[in-house]
């Protein structure tokens, strides 16, 4: 009995909100029966027309109940179909040009914040290229001391350092044994950063591809940080083609003195990354240790080789011809040692 009463008393709601408020009503004596959840239930629904920007519209009652509200002019003017189906439209389907922010995009930006920008990125790039400048000057006043010291006299290795430029440069530690990298460390020794890279992409070893990303880094960073390889821009290529001869044995013409390639690469050994159990037959076990190998790089100019190319080209020079021993009897042999 309670559950055709209760669908009867629905069915009677909601023809009254079909029907809409009668006249002689007011919208506030009918919202307390409609939202107190007494015989109709109170369903809210959230919809375009609900913010308060547009309230009054779309809202029963008499008018002089609207009278006394007030009269919205956003309001007056959405009841208007054809105004609500423009700014449906507008706002619902519009393009990117009907954007409220349209123009602050548009609008250029001042040069003040253009020049803020570039200062931005210069210190950025300062911070890369000298990250501590404290340290710098420090190390760089106790170098002027060490020469004030010593009279001006620099050793060889010193000499080299402020001439020639090279980089080191170590990975982390990698999944694989010391066995399987240094094949990929004995491919590429020798050769050029760029010859090396096309090397490890086409190359079938698992490592290769991780090789290949460690070179790239370490060509990056003695790009930024020591200005290596940089012929080209600064105009320092050479206008004929030096021929050299390697101390592999060689020959090779050489371009750019500043072209960069791996003078050194070889591999480390790491810590144990975990364990297994090695099952064999009869029952028994063994215990399989997962390696982990680093590698590392040692990049240089071509301005290396052929420094050290003329060295040798010297040293044979001052050597000499090669002379056959004279032919006389050799005297006080022993048929045991000196010493």
């Amino acid at each position: 009995m309670s559950n055709s009463h209760d669908s009867r008393s629905i069915a009677n709601c909601q023809l009254r909100t079909r029907a809409g408020p009668s006249p002689s009503s007011s919208l506030a004596a009918t919202q307390p029966t409609l939202l107190s959840g007494g015989t109709c239930p109170s369903s809210q629904r959230r919809h375009k027309w609900s913010i308060n920007v547009f309230k009054g519209w779309g809202k029963g009652g008499s008018k002089e109940a609207a009278a006394s509200r007030g009269s919205d002019p956003i309001a007056d003017e959405l009841d208007d179909p054809k105004k609500r189906q423009q700014f449906l439209e507008r706002n619902m389907h519009g393009a990117v040009e009907d954007n409220i922010f349209q123009d602050e995009i548009e609008a250029p930006k001042p040069a003040a914040e253009a020049q803020q920008a570039e200062q931005k990125t210069r210190e950025n790039m300062a911070m890369v290229t000298d990250p501590d400048p404290r340290s710098r000057i420090r190390w760089q006043r106790k170098k002027v001391i060490q020469m004030v010291r010593s009279n001006g006299h620099q050793t060889k290795e010193q000499r080299l350092k402020m001439t020639e430029r090279q980089l080191l440069h170590r990975s982390h530690f990698m999944p694989t044994s010391v066995k399987k990298l240094v094949m990929l460390a004995r491919q590429i020794a020798g050769k050029p950063v760029d010859d090396a890279i096309t090397q490890m992409q086409w190359s079938k070893k698992r490592m290769a591809a991780e090789i290949k990303y460690y070179l790239e880094e370490a060509r990056d960073l003695a790009i930024a940080q020591r200005g290596m390889g940089l012929g080209g821009v600064n105009g320092e290529t050479l206008a004929k083609p030096r021929k050299i001869l390697t101390k592999e044995g060689k020959w090779m013409e050489v371009t750019d003195p500043t072209r960069m390639y791996i003078a050194q690469s070889w591999v480390g050994r790491g810590p144990w990354r975990g364990k297994s159990i090695d099952y064999k037959g009869r029952g028994r076990m063994g215990i399989i240790q997962h390696p982990s190998t680093s590698f590392t790089v040692l990049l240089k100019e071509e301005k290396t080789r052929i420094r050290e190319h003329e060295e040798r080209e010297a040293k044979k020079a001052a050597k000499g011809p090669w002379v056959h021993l004279p032919n006389r009897s050799v005297y006080g042999q022993r048929p045991y040692y000196s010493w």
